[in-house]
């Protein structure tokens, strides 16, 4: 059993509700399912117009629920600016100015702290820009940011995405005010960087404001593992020792139900793979690798049971010491 179980649960709208959602019906099905969060994406989903009286209204109705809304920019990649279509057209082409309204609407919305991706996982495999340049050119536009995220008093949470390792997530803040940056943690991302997703804890202790809750099982492709996904608490993912180890150095981080469906794969087996990940340690890269299925044959799908995964995410949250004695396959 947990000793200190987290409180500040919920989970993403877009998994509950499906893809188009409206922002009211998320409140109340967050409540129906006794969750306290409904992450619902950017604050264009509470007003397509930013309308200041219309995401007000949202937050009065979220807040009289007793519902915290969790809020995102989108992706930032200057090589890939199409991605950011969101903040670019509310920014009207200027990239930093539509970011920043996004986040004040999230902060208008009851929510300072807002999730960022920087890319997807082709980014880190671009022949044509290094991914190291491409770091170094998010970081400068971050750091450009800084005097109004100080301002408004929001922060900017990066996503350990697809692409992106808890060691490169670090750099990134380090060279960032601590007050104004911080992390959002999602181990299922990072198995397929070839990570312990408790180690990668370790290294990013004290910065995770929120943590995104889902499971899966490395099965084996002949070219390395594939991540296939599953229902929290059945996978390679040691959820108990995860929220112990996270709740000690960071307290206050929100835990939210995501239900991935990229299908990945780490072919560790290719020639030059290694190269693209500098950092990857011998101990931690045996801990993973013993983490991985026996050879099967591929199922037709890696996302697993949608629907299974849904019911399951809920009902951990809700109940913590559901599937804590989990087995690692």
């Amino acid at each position: 059993m947990l000793e200190n179980l987290p409180e500040r649960v919920g989970i993403f709208a877009k998994d509950l509700c499906g893809s188009s959602f409206d922002v009211r019906d998320s409140i109340q099905k967050t409540l129906d399912h006794k969750l306290k969060g409904s992450f619902i994406g950017n604050a264009l989903k509470a007003s397509p117009t930013l309308d200041r009286w219309e995401l007000e209204d949202i937050r009065q109705v979220a807040q009289e629920s007793g519902i915290t809304l969790g809020l995102q920019l989108g992706m930032l990649n200057p090589y890939r600016p199409e991605r950011s279509s969101d903040a670019l057209k509310v920014g009207n082409g200027d990239l930093a100015k539509g970011l920043l309204k996004l986040t004040e609407a999230a902060l208008q919305l009851g929510q300072p702290n807002v999730m960022l991706v920087v890319g997807m996982e082709e980014d880190r495999f671009n022949q044509s820009v290094a991914w190291s340049d491409q770091l170094a050119v998010v970081s400068s536009f971050l750091k450009r940011l800084e005097p109004d995220l100080r301002s408004l008093g929001s922060r900017v949470l990066i996503k350990t995405h697809e692409e992106i390792t808890s060691w490169e997530v670090r750099r990134l803040l380090e060279g960032l005010d601590s007050n104004l940056f911080g992390v959002a943690f999602d181990p299922v991302n990072l198995i397929v960087r070839m990570e312990d997703p408790t180690a990668a804890a370790e290294r990013l202790a004290g910065r995770i404001w929120q943590v995104h809750v889902d499971d899966a099982h490395l099965l084996w492709s002949g070219r390395g593992y594939s991540r296939l996904l599953c229902p929290v608490g059945k996978g390679c993912i040691d959820w108990p020792a995860l929220i112990t180890r996270i709740s000690t150095s960071d307290p206050d981080a929100w835990y939210w139900g995501e239900i991935h469906r990229a299908e990945l794969d780490t072919p560790f087996l290719k020639e030059g793979w290694f190269d693209t990940h500098p950092d990857n340690e011998i101990t931690e890269v045996a801990t993973w690798l013993s983490k991985g299925m026996p050879l099967s044959e591929s199922p037709l799908s890696l996302l697993g049971d949608i629907d299974e995964r849904i019911r399951t995410v809920t009902r951990y949250l809700t109940c913590f010491d559901v599937g804590l004695n989990q087995t690692t396959a």
